[in-house]
Order: structure tokens, then C-alpha cells, then sequence
């Protein structure tokens, strides 16, 4: 049995120097990139002309800011978790307590919510990119205008023919 708990110590500081690397890195980069998008997205496709909604887009930033730190947060906590099963285990009451202690209910906690964060993040600015892409405005009428080529004129329908033995005629 003390050799199973030496496997699991050395896989718990193992761990500890992996904590979830490359999810971790994935919400980051999602979440940055996503940020960094939607701020070109607004600067080069909208540019000058009138934004619509902008509160979809400020709650968006404020999302995928809340999911970097959630990240930065679960990582802390995450490495506190990974620091008390250490102990844990060299104590011997791995057993008998929980695993990583309060610091392991934070990390899940701190896990759950950046992606929950990105995700809404990502909702909120793809609801603003398609509100404000043109074409699809909630309420409005189509206000088309005529081609610069038509006129003014009215069209006179033209008038229906009957066939008959000798050609056709103009029904009156």
C-alpha cells in the first residue's frame, strides 16, 4: 500500500507542473483571440458607421474578460488543491479527507465558469456581428429605393389579344 501512495503523491506533483495546460491554454487563447476580433471587428468592419446594439458588445468583453480570469483563478486555486493532496498524502489522510481540500471545489468552480464565460462571451459578440452586418435590422422596414434608371412614367399594361381564323386582334 506505501508504494501506492508514493505512485500517487508523484502523479499528483506531476500534475501539479500540468494543471490543466492545455485546456487552460485553449480558454485563453479562445477568449483573448475572441476579444482581440471582436475589437477589429468594430474598428475595420464597422468603422465609421452607426453601432448597433453596443451593449451586446460591452457584455461580450465583459465575458471573455471574467473567462481569462477564471482561468488565472482556477489555476491559483488549483495549484493550492495540488499543493494540500501533497500533503495530504504525506500526512496519510488522504483517506479520510478531501482531496485538495476547499481549494479543489474553487478550482472546479473557477473551471466551470471560464468556459461557461467564453461561450456567452461568444454568443453575445456573434448576436452584435449580425445585428450590425447590415441587411438584418430587428423592426425596420426595407427602405429600398428605385433603380436611378427607372422613370416616372406609368406603365400602360398592354392590352390582351385574341386569336382568331384571319391572326390576332386587340380585345377591347
Amino acid at each position: 500500500m506505501e508504494d501506492e501512495l508514493k505512485i500517487y503523491r508523484q502523479g499528483l506533483i506531476d500534475t501539479q507542473r500540468k494543471l490543466n495546460e492545455s485546456y487552460d491554454k485553449l480558454l485563453i487563447t479562445l477568449s483573448g483571440g475572441a476579444l482581440g476580433l471582436s475589437v477589429t471587428f468594430l474598428k475595420d468592419i464597422i468603422g465609421s458607421n452607426e453601432i448597433r446594439y453596443p451593449n451586446l458588445l460591452l457584455i461580450a468583453w465583459a465575458l471573455f474578460v471574467t473567462s481569462i480570469g477564471s482561468i488565472l483563478c482556477e489555476i491559483l486555486f488549483g495549484i493550492q488543491a495540488h499543493k494540500k493532496a501533497i500533503k495530504q498524502v504525506d500526512d496519510k489522510t488522504i483517506y479520510v479527507q478531501k482531496v485538495g481540500g476547499k481549494s479543489s471545489n474553487w478550482t472546479t468552480i473557477f473551471h466551470w465558469m471560464a468556459a461557461l464565460s467564453l461561450i456567452s462571451g461568444l454568443m453575445f459578440v456573434s448576436s452584435f456581428a449580425f445585428l450590425n452586418l447590415g441587411g438584418c435590422y430587428v423592426g425596420e422596414k426595407n427602405n429600398t429605393k428605385a433603380p436611378a434608371e427607372s422613370t416616372n412614367q406609368a406603365v400602360t399594361p398592354e392590352r390582351p389579344k385574341a386569336v382568331t381564323s384571319k391572326g390576332t386582334k386587340a380585345i377591347n
